[in-house]
């Protein structure tokens, strides 16, 4: 199988050279979307305009199927395939890793709604076969290997009155026309990748959070329209806009919406996570060719004791991300083969995976700077680039604090916390392998992983105490699980592959990565906040 998954990605990148796709992700950094409001006439148009190594790029991941791997259900390990093509892409990509996130989750929800709804009949006046062809028709261009033919994806939730509490915070409302054709208005404050061609927003409909899909004009028309362009701290490249939906038509999915962007939430929170490895991949080589050629003190520097720490560090923490992120690929896709993942482990697993790997890749990025010295504080360099993209990773698809609370949630819910500590351990022990499948063969024991091994065992006793009381620490206990999960990666990989390196990577991480659990208390929190009233005036 990982011949397979090799041959295949050597197959489809062999001809796409690294500095081919740098070259078009520097044009979008230099050339940053802008929006066109008027015409010369004075009338309004609303017209984006972006660089062409954005098209570019946009072509390229249709044409490497990026999305469409995922939803081939012909293809062999098509997660594992997908995900490391991603990981490849994603830190290059000029961030139109963004838009294929929520292509890729739109396609999912369309997909499982779709089935859910097959079998409704002919003459049902919500879920006709016009219909059903019109989302069957979406999800085969959301999916599409022909540049021509692929569109991508918005995702229009947050408004103004917030961000994730989407269900109090959505004032958007859906209403039906004279004509029977509802319609959209209300403000979208933070939408991304605006050149997208269809979208799934949220609205109220009746006493219903529902959700709809969009198709936006090709043409301005005044049902959607770009009140400003988002001038942000990174991913410049990426066209965010605030929209205010007039009149756009839409087709409703689902009245109950919330319930219904899970499936969407889990991809997308996987992308995030995907970019996070994809960064720290890129910085570390970056990093450790660097150090072969530049010298200080009579020496390269790859070969001064402190430097050589901070690189392994750096290779360390590569590994845990890509290894835990694969992971979470195979359990948010597990199927009958798997039957001892319950739903609550990809739950909890979805998001701790995206907070810690979010966390652990701003960090890494910030010492993988430090690992060029000057020239890693340069822009013309490209290096503070990754750092500000990289930094929007914690807050997207929802804040570490957000997802932490929503974790909090999931583990207290049945057998939840059981069943993902008992992954974890599973995992690490031998007894599965990535994804929760079953080891058909007989692993031979490794002494070098008895250490971490222990190590990784006290941290999880450590987090069943943490977890009795976490109202306050469930940031620290929900980067906890994170770590230990990938820890627990790094010894399974290390157990299969028997690699010196991969044994001494599962032996540094548990004695650099696993995450301080924190002691806290009610009154260590509010004395501090309640000696000083602070108020400011927002301009």
């Amino acid at each position: 199988n990982k011949q397979k998954v090799s041959s295949g990605i050597n197959a489809e990148y062999g001809g796409l050279q690294y500095r081919r796709l740098n070259k078009l992700a520097t044009e979008c950094e230099m050339y940053p979307p802008k929006l066109q409001r008027l015409d010369g006439w004075g009338g309004r148009v609303d017209k984006l305009i972006t660089c062409e190594s954005w098209k570019q790029l946009h072509d390229i991941a249709s044409t490497e199927r990026l999305v469409g791997i995922g939803h081939d259900s012909s293809s062999e390990l098509r997660e594992v395939w997908q995900t490391v093509k991603l990981i490849l892409f994603s830190a290059v990509s000029g961030m139109v890793s963004c838009p294929l996130a929520m292509t890729d989750g739109a396609a999912t929800t369309l997909s499982k709604i779709l089935t859910l709804h097959e079998t409704s009949a002919p003459d049902d006046s919500v879920y006709s076969e016009e219909w059903k062809s019109t989302v069957s028709q979406t999800i085969s261009n959301l999916t599409s290997p022909n540049p021509e033919n692929f569109w991508t994806s918005g995702q229009w939730m947050t408004e103004r009155a917030g961000g994730s509490d989407v269900t109090r915070a959505t004032q958007t409302v859906a209403m039906r026309d004279e004509r029977g054709v509802i319609r959209l208005y209300g403000n979208k404050f933070y939408t991304s990748a605006i050149d997208c061609q269809v979208s799934l927003a949220l609205a109220r409909y009746g006493e219903n959070l529902s959700l709809f899909l969009v198709h936006l004009p090709s043409e301005y028309d005044g049902t959607v329209q770009i009140e400003k362009l988002k001038d942000k701290m990174g991913t410049r490249q990426l066209p965010t806009a605030e929209l205010t939906l007039n009149g756009v038509p839409a087709l409703l999915l689902a009245e109950r919406g919330i319930a219904n962007i899970v499936p969407m939430l889990q991809v997308t929170r996987l992308y995030n996570a995907v970019a996070a490895a994809s960064y720290v991949r890129h910085v570390t080589h970056l990093a450790r060719d660097y150090a072969e050629s530049r010298s200080a003190f009579g020496h390269t520097i790859n070969t001064l004791p402190l430097h050589q720490t901070s690189l392994a560090k750096l290779e360390t923490f590569n590994r845990a991300l890509i290894l835990q992120t694969v992971d979470l690929a195979l359990i948010v896709n597990a199927k009958e083969e798997t039957p001892s993942l319950s739903s609550s482990v990809s739950r909890v697993l979805s998001a701790v995976v995206k907070i810690h790997t979010a966390q652990v890749a701003v960090s890494t990025l910030r010492d993988g700077l430090e690992a060029f010295g000057g020239a890693g504080y340069m822009e013309d360099t490209g290096l503070p680039g990754l750092f500000r993209d990289a930094c929007v990773l914690p807050v997207w698809e929802g804040t570490s604090d957000v997802l932490s609370m929503e974790t909090i949630r999931a583990l207290s819910r049945g057998s939840a916390q059981t069943d993902v500590l008992r992954y974890i351990r599973e995992l690490a022990m031998g007894w599965c392998v990535l994804g929760g499948y079953q080891y058909s063969g007989d692993l031979e024991p490794c002494q070098p992983l008895e250490a971490p091994l222990t190590e990784l065992n006290q941290y999880l006793t450590q987090l069943e105490l943490a977890l009795e009381d976490c109202q306050y620490t469930g940031r620290s206990v929900a980067l906890g699980i994170g770590a230990a999960h990938a820890a627990a990666t790094l010894i399974s990989f290390a157990r299969y592959t028997q690699q010196p390196s991969d044994v001494a990577a599962a032996r540094l991480w548990c004695k650099m990565g696993l995450v301080t659990l924190n002691n806290l208390h009610s009154s260590d929190i509010s004395d501090i906040l309640t000696q000083t009233e602070i108020k400011f005036e927002r301009t």
